[in-house]
């Protein structure tokens, strides 16, 4: 797989920064996990040495967001020392051993709404990318 050392940043539609490389390169190399497949594929699109602006609607970037992702769980099954306050990210194991990561959205009680979508699950983003050198 392609190796690159690139330049990024990533914008919600509402021109919040989401997250970049600032003026460190950043390396990296296809399918290793470190970026989402739909930011992987405009890097493969993008031209060496050239500013480029890919433009992603929710279905093209995280897709969309899901009802039956954001579950109501009781307080009781969080973890006693776990500070549970809105916009928290929380991590749950299954019994498989899987590992999830929630956002908790709403306390009411002993209610907790927690929302395991994507965080930019139906958002659209733009992924501003400058590749400064392609490893092979």
């Amino acid at each position: 797989m392609a190796k690159y050392k690139l330049l990024y940043k990533l914008n919600h539609a509402n021109g919040a920064l989401v997250d970049e490389s600032g003026d460190i390169p950043f390396e990296f190399e296809i399918g290793d996990g470190q970026l989402d497949p739909c930011l992987e594929s405009c890097i493969e699109e993008a031209k060496v040495g050239k500013l480029q602006t890919f433009l992603l609607n929710y279905n093209e970037a995280f897709g969309p967001s899901y009802d039956e992702a954001i579950q109501m769980m009781d307080r009781v099954e969080f973890p006693t020392d776990m500070v549970i306050e809105p916009d928290a990210a929380v991590e749950f194991e299954t019994p498989t051993g899987d590992l999830y990561v929630g956002c908790i959205d709403k306390i009411d009680g002993d209610d907790v709404t927690v929302n395991f979508n994507h965080p930019l699950a139906g958002c659209d983003v733009s992924f501003q990318v400058e590749i400064l050198e392609k490893i092979k």
